[in-house]
C-alpha cells in the first residue's frame, strides 16, 4: 500500500495542477477535447494501472443512503472526488461519466457509479442531490453522491491521495485532484485515469475520459 501511495501522490502533483490551470481558465465543455474535435497524439495514454484492495468507506448519499464500498463487492466502481458547489471542472468530468454510462448500455447496471464530496461547507445530503440534478448525474441509474462530516470525509481523501485546498478569497472555488478510479468486483484497485483537458488543435494525449473508461470497464466485464 505505501508503494501505492507514494506513485498515486506523484502523479496528483500533476493533476493538481491541471485543475488550477482549469479553474483559473474558467474553460467550458466546447474547449475540452473529444474523439472527432482534435488529432491523437502517437503516444497514447490509458490510465495508470493499480493493484490491491481499495480503503473501504461509508458515507450517505444524495438519498440519505448509507453506502459502503465493502457492500458493493460484486460491482464495478467509477470513483471520482467532486465538490458539490463546483461551476467548472467537475460538470465537465460530469458529463463525461453521463457518456460512460449510456456508452455501456445494458451492462452498466453491473457498474455503480460514485463519488466522494470534497466540500466539506456543503455536505449535506441536499447539498450533493441538488448538484446531482445540476449536472444531470441523476439520469445514472446507479449513482451516488457520498457526502458526510469533516471528519468522516477527511481521512477518505487522505487514503485516496486527493488534494484539498480552499482559498480565502470569497466566493472562490476549491482547488482539488481530479481523476478517476476504477475498482473491480472484487474491490481491488484496477485503473487511475485522469487524461488532461487540452484544446481543439493540440493533439490529445489520450481518448476521452468517457471511452477510456468505457474500454477498461469492458475489460474488467469480460474478465473472471
Amino acid at each position: 500500500m505505501r508503494d501505492f501511495v507514494t506513485y498515486i501522490s506523484n502523479l496528483h502533483l500533476t493533476q493538481v495542477g491541471i485543475c488550477v490551470s482549469l479553474c483559473v481558465a474558467g474553460l467550458v465543455l466546447t474547449n475540452c477535447t473529444t474523439s472527432s474535435q482534435a488529432a491523437y497524439s502517437s503516444t497514447f495514454y490509458e490510465g495508470t494501472q493499480l493493484d490491491g484492495l481499495a480503503p473501504d468507506f461509508k458515507l450517505t448519499d444524495q438519498n440519505n443512503q448509507v453506502i459502503s464500498l465493502h457492500d458493493l463487492k460484486g460491482s464495478i466502481v467509477v470513483l471520482t472526488f467532486l465538490d458539490s458547489q463546483c461551476q467548472d471542472v467537475c460538470p465537465l468530468t460530469s458529463a463525461q461519466l453521463i457518456k460512460t454510462n449510456q456508452a455501456l448500455g445494458t451492462t452498466a447496471d453491473s457498474v455503480t457509479f460514485l463519488s466522494v464530496n470534497v466540500n466539506e461547507k456543503a455536505n449535506t445530503s441536499e447539498d450533493v442531490r441538488l448538484a446531482s440534478q445540476q449536472w444531470h448525474l441523476d439520469e445514472i441509474k446507479t449513482w451516488h453522491f457520498l457526502t458526510g462530516s469533516s471528519a468522516q470525509l477527511k481521512p477518505i481523501w487522505k487514503f485516496y491521495n486527493i488534494e484539498v485546498e480552499t482559498s480565502s478569497e470569497p466566493k472562490s472555488e476549491l482547488l482539488h485532484t481530479m481523476g478517476v478510479y476504477l475498482i473491480d468486483k472484487n474491490r481491488q484497485f484496477s485503473w487511475y485515469i485522469s487524461p488532461p483537458f487540452v484544446g481543439v488543435d493540440t493533439p490529445a494525449p489520450s481518448l476521452p475520459l468517457n471511452e477510456l473508461l468505457v474500454k477498461h470497464i469492458q475489460e474488467l466485464l469480460l474478465s473472471k
